[in-house]
C-alpha cells in the first residue's frame, strides 16, 4: 500500500517541463538618413502697384458741376479724381477734360467767365468710363498702360473691382530709384553669400571687401541667418564670424 501511495505522489508531482523562449535576433541599428538642406534663394522682389499707389483718394460725385471739381483740383494740387454716385465708382475726370472746354492751358488761368461757364456743367455729363489696373499687377505693366493710352494715372482696383487707390506717373518714377537701390542692395548681399560659401569670414573683413558700413552687413547677417543660410559666431574679441550652413 505504502509502495502505491509513493508512485502515485511520484506521478502527481510531476513537473511540466517549460519551453524555454526562443532568443529574439538583434536587429542591428540603422543609422538615421542625413538629410542635405537646400540653399534657400534669395528671391528679388518685384514692386507692385499697391507698393507705389496713393491710398489716400480725393473724389468728385457724378452731381457736382465742373467749377467746383476746378477749384477742387486747384486747392488740392490735383489733376485728375475718381466720380462717386451714391458711394459706387462709376468714371474719371482730370483737369484736361476742364481746360479742353474753356480753352486754357493750366487752371491758374481760369477767370470768372470761365467759372461761371463750367457751373453749368455737371461732372457726368464729360467724365469718362476709367482705366484701372489690379493691385498686384506689376508697375511695368502700369507703365505700359500710361503709355498706352496716353494718360498720367491709373485707378486701382482690388480681385472684387472696388476702388483702393491711384497711381500716377510721378509714383512709377519714385518706383524706379526704389528698384535700382533694390538692385543695389541685392547684388551686394549676393556677393556676400557667395564669399561666405567659400570661406568663413568676419563682419569686418565682409565690410571692407563689399565697401558697406558693419552695421550694415551685421543687419545683412542675422536675415540671412533667419532664413537658415549662415550662422554667426559671435567672438569675445574681434567682430562676429559668418560661416555658411551646408
Amino acid at each position: 500500500m505504502f509502495k502505491w501511495l509513493k508512485r502515485l505522489l511520484r506521478i502527481g508531482g510531476k513537473v511540466k517541463k517549460t519551453r524555454r523562449p526562443k532568443k529574439r535576433l538583434l536587429r542591428p541599428k540603422l543609422k538615421p538618413r542625413i538629410r542635405l538642406k537646400r540653399k534657400k534663394k534669395i528671391e528679388k522682389k518685384v514692386l507692385s502697384v499697391s507698393d507705389l499707389m496713393t491710398r489716400k483718394i480725393i473724389p468728385v460725385y457724378s452731381n457736382q458741376n465742373l467749377s467746383e471739381v476746378a477749384k477742387l483740383f486747384i486747392e488740392k494740387n490735383i489733376s485728375g479724381a475718381p466720380v462717386l454716385d451714391k458711394n459706387l465708382f462709376v468714371g474719371e475726370i482730370s483737369k484736361t477734360d476742364i481746360l479742353k472746354i474753356v480753352g486754357k492751358n493750366d487752371l491758374s488761368e481760369l477767370t470768372k467767365e470761365d467759372f461761371g461757364r463750367l457751373e453749368k456743367i455737371i461732372v457726368y455729363e464729360v467724365m469718362k468710363k476709367p482705366i484701372c489696373i489690379l493691385e498686384n499687377e506689376t508697375i511695368e505693366k502700369a507703365k505700359k498702360m500710361m503709355d498706352k493710352f496716353k494718360i498720367r494715372r491709373l485707378l486701382v482696383i482690388d480681385k472684387k473691382k472696388r476702388l483702393i487707390g491711384i497711381i500716377t506717373r510721378t509714383d512709377l518714377l519714385k518706383g524706379e530709384s526704389k528698384e535700382k537701390i533694390k538692385e543695389k542692395i541685392y547684388t551686394k548681399i549676393d556677393e556676400m553669400v557667395k564669399m561666405i560659401e567659400k570661406e568663413s569670414l568676419d563682419i569686418s573683413t565682409l565690410s571692407k571687401k563689399l565697401d558697406v558700413p558693419e552695421n550694415l552687413v551685421e543687419e545683412w547677417a542675422k536675415i540671412l541667418e533667419e532664413s537658415g543660410l549662415i550662422e554667426i559666431n559671435y567672438r569675445a574679441i574681434g567682430s562676429p564670424i559668418l560661416k555658411f550652413k551646408r
